[in-house]
C-alpha cells in the first residue's frame, strides 16, 4: 500500500473519530475501533521510518568506510575526511531517526487513547445500568 493511501486512510479515521460523541457508548466503541485501525497505519509508518533510518545509516557507514580506506594520510586525516564527506547523509539519517521517534510516540499515544476510551466506556455502561 502506498504511503499516500495510508496517510489518506489515517486522515479519514481521524476525521470520523472527531465526529463521534464520547458520551454515547456505541460511538465510543466505534472510536476505539477506528483508533485501532489508525494504530495499524501508524505502525506501518513507524516500520517504514525504521527501514529508512537503517538504510541511511548503512549508506553513511559504507561511504565513510570507503572514504577512510581510500584517503591518504593519518588516521585523524582519514576520519576527518570521511566525516566531512558523509555529513549530508548524516543529516538525512538524523531526520529519518526523528521520523522513527515521531511515529513511535504517535503509536504509544494512540494506545493510551484506546486504553482511556476503554475505561471511559466501562464507566458509561455502568452509569447506564444504574440509571
Amino acid at each position: 500500500m502506498s504511503e499516500v493511501r495510508s496517510l489518506d486512510r489515517l486522515k479519514r479515521f481521524y476525521s470520523e473519530i472527531n465526529t463521534l460523541d464520547d458520551e454515547i457508548p456505541a460511538q465510543v466503541t466505534r472510536k476505539i475501533y477506528l483508533y485501532s485501525l489508525a494504530l495499524l497505519e501508524i505502525g506501518r509508518f513507524h516500520a517504514e521510518a525504521v527501514n529508512e533510518y537503517g538504510r541511511l545509516y548503512a549508506e553513511r557507514k559504507g561511504k565513510w568506510g570507503q572514504i577512510a580506506a581510500t584517503t591518504e594520510g593519518s588516521g585523524v586525516v582519514k576520519e576527518a575526511t570521511a566525516d566531512k564527506m558523509t555529513q549530508e547523509i548524516r543529516i538525512q539519517e538524523a531526520q529519518a531517526e526523528s521520523e522513527v521517534h515521531r511515529w513511535k510516540n504517535s503509536f504509544e499515544a494512540t494506545q493510551e487513547i484506546i486504553n482511556a476510551l476503554k475505561v471511559h466506556l466501562k464507566v458509561l455502561v455502568k452509569e447506564l445500568d444504574v440509571a
